[in-house]
């Protein structure tokens, strides 16, 4: 429901952005990157919970490809996360941005390595307990996500299209 929602907001802004407007350029750049990071994230967060990230240290390879498949997702959001950075958003934007910046840091600095160290870990009780780590911090990346939604029509309702928030 909310991917259709950010898609008709994208839409509605890809119509208005011809006036040449830098705020809806930036609305449009920072949603797509805020997709791509939240489909990593819970593509991510599935396969841990289908098992994908059970990987025994025994059996090398698959170890080994696991660990680097959760580093690169790491990496990846980092670099989006380097990428919201460096766009400068006007002052109408700087709510909105921050809290972009907040949900990536979260994804990035707390539910990443705690992946990473799932995958490390070869011991069942820990694992168990990362694991319980992993779903609190996804919860709060939830939460997040929600409030960077909110924020962003905040914002296009300031620079002046009108959304409304659906729940």
């Amino acid at each position: 429901m909310r991917i259709i929602i950010m898609t008709l907001i994208i839409s509605a802004f890809a119509l208005t952005s011809c006036g040449g407007n830098l705020d809806f350029g930036y609305n449009e750049k920072i949603a797509g990157l805020f997709y791509q990071c939240k489909e990593k994230l819970d593509e991510s967060y599935n396969k841990l919970l289908e098992g994908a990230y059970d990987a025994d240290k025994a059996d090398e390879l698959s170890y080994e490809m696991t660990l680097k498949e959760v580093e690169a997702l790491n990496s990846y959001i980092k670099g989006i996360k380097s990428e919201v950075n460096a766009l400068k958003p006007s002052e109408s934007a700087k709510s909105f941005h921050s809290t972009i910046m907040a949900y990536m840091t979260r994804i990035a600095d707390g539910y990443g390595p705690l992946l990473i160290r799932y995958v490390d870990e070869q011991k069942k009780g820990a694992r168990q307990a990362l694991l319980r780590d992993i779903t609190d911090e996804k919860a709060k990346i939830t939460v997040l996500a929600d409030t960077c939604l909110e924020k962003q029509v905040e914002f296009l309702n300031r620079v002046g299209i009108k959304v409304t928030a659906v729940r």
